[in-house]
């Protein structure tokens, strides 16, 4: 028996992530705008081929895949292993450190 998964499937996690990607000809700076279990959304200013192949570098996490499509400054990566979602995002939180100025007074 085979089980045929919908393209959506997966559910997705929205993220806002700055993060490298790297390919054979070119290294980028993107943004993870979504992931899943099997792939990420992200805005890239330089186009990349559908099916090249490219590693994702986000924090502590680096994910191997593919280029599935790539349109209009976007493109959908489609991991090589499958990846639980919360792992870009838990690999930052050591790195994300949120504090006001210490001349910070609310307004009175």
């Amino acid at each position: 028996m085979t089980l045929i998964a919908s393209k959506r499937s997966p559910k997705r996690t929205p993220t806002f992530l700055k993060a490298e990607l790297r390919s054979e000809t070119i290294t980028q700076d993107v943004c993870v705008r979504d992931v899943s279990m099997n792939g990420a959304l992200l805005d890239a200013a330089i186009p990349l081929r559908v099916f090249e192949i490219v590693t994702l570098f986000c924090g502590d996490t680096k994910v191997n895949g593919i280029v599935a499509w790539c349109d209009q400054g976007r493109l959908g990566m489609e991991f090589s292993e499958l990846l639980v979602s919360k792992v870009l995002v838990d690999s930052l939180k050591r790195q994300i450190q949120v504090s006001a100025p210490k001349k910070y007074w609310a307004a009175i």
